[in-house]
């Protein structure tokens, strides 16, 4: 089953009356959507009772949540405080029903570029290591979803993702592709000829480098976002999103159809990630009769 959903609550489920995020997964079952992220960006600050409620919540809708840790990650620089970061992350969501925690792996800082890649993956390595002491975290399948960045100082593009899972069948990615975008300069909008061939392309290293098991169930995320010389400067909503900003959606559509693969492709769209999310599902059935 291939799924689609928000990051967070679209603008449309504060304005239609709704305050509290567990009755998100209702209302995202309304409006014909299977997945949610919920963002612990800013830190953890959730009770362990509203953690089993939304459980409870995406139990009978049929959600499948995932969560995003804490932006303050940084495995390239320092290991106790990013540890602390994702047992928490993946304890709450374990009480939330999920598996999928998305993590920014950390930026290069005063390090060589080769250097910050080869501590987040000595570090990332003992987190792994350290979570199996955690009797909380017992068979739990959970699944660290790595993710690609888009500012050119944070460790983080799709062949650095892929190198440093590698390091645990439990490490995955999650793709952003408006973050890769980012990166890329607008080579996947639109606007450029070859985007869909570089998406292709895209595709194909990470099976190669990952593997089918790893891909099969691929994290994903899809937004437009602005960027400038450095990278990523805010995501947008697809209404208001010059073509540039925007990754084409369609080659990866049939590279997931042509591959038989299942993702959950999760739209971080600035206020209108719901509705933004529906357009992806809608689009992506359209395209399916064509392929």
């Amino acid at each position: 089953m291939i799924r689609f959903g928000p990051s967070g609550n679209d603008i449309l489920f504060y304005e239609q009356g709704f305050k509290s995020t567990v009755q998100a997964p209702e209302w995202v079952a309304k409006m014909g959507l299977s997945a949610f992220e919920y963002s612990f960006g800013r830190g953890i600050r959730m009770s362990e009772a509203t953690a089993r409620a939304i459980g409870e919540e995406v139990a009978k809708h049929n959600i499948l949540i995932s969560a995003h840790a804490p932006y303050f990650i940084n495995l390239a620089k320092e290991f106790e405080k990013s540890y602390t970061y994702i047992e928490k992350s993946l304890i709450f969501l374990k009480l939330m029903g999920g598996r999928n925690l998305v993590v920014h792996i950390g930026s290069q800082g005063e390090f060589d570029r080769a250097v910050a890649i080869e501590n987040c993956k000595k570090n990332l390595k003992k987190v792994i290591e350290k979570l199996g002491e955690n009797p909380e975290l017992k068979d739990f399948d959970y699944r660290i979803c790595i993710e690609t960045m888009g500012r050119f100082h944070a460790i983080g593009n799709y062949k650095e993702i892929c190198d440093i899972c590698g390091v645990d069948p439990r490490v995955v990615p999650t793709l952003d592709f408006g973050h890769i975008n980012c990166l890329m300069q607008g080579a996947l909008s639109s606007k450029d000829p070859s985007a869909s061939l570089k998406m292709t392309e895209i595709m194909d290293y990470c099976m190669q480098h990952l593997g089918r098991e790893k891909m099969q169930e691929l994290h994903i995320h899809f937004s437009a976002i602005k960027f400038g010389s450095k990278g990523e400067l805010g995501h947008l909503d697809f209404a208001d999103s010059p073509e540039i900003f925007m990754p084409q959606f369609e080659p990866l559509a049939k590279y997931i159809k042509d591959k038989n693969l299942t993702p959950t492709i999760i739209c971080e769209s600035s206020q209108c990630m719901a509705q933004d999310a529906v357009i992806l599902k809608k689009a992506f059935e359209k395209k399916l009769k064509n392929f």
